[in-house]
């Protein structure tokens, strides 16, 4: 006998072979970058990323990098963590008294979405970037301008079009208010 206090199990994400493979080149991105970051930290470059000024600017970026991250994931919610293990730890640790029940949720396009359309993915690259700079390393800025930043874009991209799918006409217009 069935429990009526279970809601129906309806899934949000229809996931394609591209989205997962956005998704698993977005994480090896992330190892490659923090290998260069480990490799060359404490190399001298004698150069601007030396200055403490500048340290302290990359410091910033990176902090308000991950709070914009922080603040498009609590807008989201719990139950909008897609496919990555990761996204489920992040979900236990911001929402620890959550269990998992998938629900389809509406689009969002409140808080800080109703500026920006991926919030998580330009804060992670603001992360990295700042990161890079905060702990300087030239090889390891480079591949986050170079490789970190392309591969969100193209994530974000792979999204829009699997809202596009989910969403239709909503996002649609959504997504012509928003640029970026």
């Amino acid at each position: 006998m069935k429990d009526p206090e279970k809601p129906k199990k309806v899934e949000f994400f229809s996931l394609d072979k591209k989205y997962i493979l956005a998704y698993w080149v977005t994480m090896t991105s992330y190892v490659v970058f923090f290998l260069i970051q480990l490799v060359t930290v404490g190399y001298s470059y004698n150069a601007s990323l030396e200055n403490p000024w500048i340290r302290r600017i990359g410091l910033v970026v990176s902090v308000s990098g991950l709070l914009m991250w922080y603040i498009g994931r609590k807008k989201l919610g719990p139950e909008s963590v897609d496919i990555d293990p990761l996204g489920e730890i992040s979900r236990r640790i911001l929402f620890p008294s959550y269990r998992k029940v998938h629900i389809k949720k509406p689009l969002v396009t409140d808080g800080i979405y109703a500026f920006m359309k991926h919030p998580q993915y330009w804060g992670t690259v603001m992360f990295y970037i700042g990161f890079a700079v905060a702990i300087p390393s030239y090889p390891a800025l480079a591949f986050a301008i170079l490789v970190v930043l392309p591969v969100h874009i193209w994530r974000a991209k792979v999204e829009e079009e699997m809202n596009l799918r989910i969403f239709g006409e909503k996002y649609r217009r959504y997504s012509e208010e928003k640029r970026w």
